[in-house]
């Protein structure tokens, strides 16, 4: 997987599944899912070829390579760069909007960059606190509010990836030690970002990720 962004932490099941998807093919991949779950061997292969398209889609994973390409290393920088820059701007012209600008810079950044480049380039400019402060419980509950109301009343297409990144931003920036963390469930195959923090869900509904294996650790 092309998530090497302070990756702390791999689900040893999940990731030799993921690993075999990639690497070994997609039709060894789905014998593998059939036996292992007692499904129909087309069922398994469906799932699976629809799994990878959609992580492929959404820039989620890449063809494992030996080096990064002059391409990609260039998109990197200009993530690193620009990214800061969107949003020193966001806070200067936009102060009352924070949530709400943030999450149009997550979507961008995704759209952009892609899903790993935009995650780097976000803990460049939201790093883990060196120092976290004694965590508040009504802090958090607050930073879950705003940014699951400020989604639902956006009218682009935001999903869990830019809920989570602004997720991530605010509570780091509030001193609190959080991860982003990427799950996947094999039945129906699909995937999800969270963040947490002490222990708590926050910007999503707490029951939500408790369907998906943690498979990523960021932070």
């Amino acid at each position: 997987m092309h998530m090497n962004a302070n990756v702390c932490a791999i689900d040893a099941e999940a990731a030799a599944l993921l690993t075999s998807i990639i690497e070994v093919g997609s039709e060894h991949s789905a014998s593998d899912l059939a036996a292992r779950y007692v499904i129909d061997k087309a069922e398994a292969r469906g799932q699976v070829q629809d799994f990878i398209t959609d992580l492929r889609k959404q820039r989620l994973i890449q063809p494992l390579q030996q080096r990064k390409c002059s391409r990609e290393n260039a998109r990197d920088l200009a993530a690193r760069t620009l990214v800061p820059v969107v949003i020193r701007l966001l806070k200067i012209l936009r102060p009352r909007n924070k949530v709400k600008g943030l999450l149009w810079t997550a979507r961008w950044a995704v759209l952009q960059f892609g899903w790993a480049t935009a995650v780097r380039a976000w803990e460049h400019v939201y790093p883990q606190p060196a120092l976290g402060s004694t965590t508040a419980v009504g802090m958090l509950e607050a930073i879950d509010h705003e940014v699951r109301q400020a989604t639902s009343r956006s009218l682009i297409g935001l999903d869990c990836k830019e809920r989570s990144l602004v997720s991530l931003a605010l509570v780091r920036e509030s001193g609190i030690a959080a991860q982003l963390v990427v799950g996947f469930a094999h039945d129906p195959m699909q995937g999800h970002v969270w963040v947490e923090a002490a222990g708590q869900v926050v910007g999503d509904d707490p029951e939500h990720p408790l369907s998906f294996e943690p498979v990523v650790r960021y932070g």
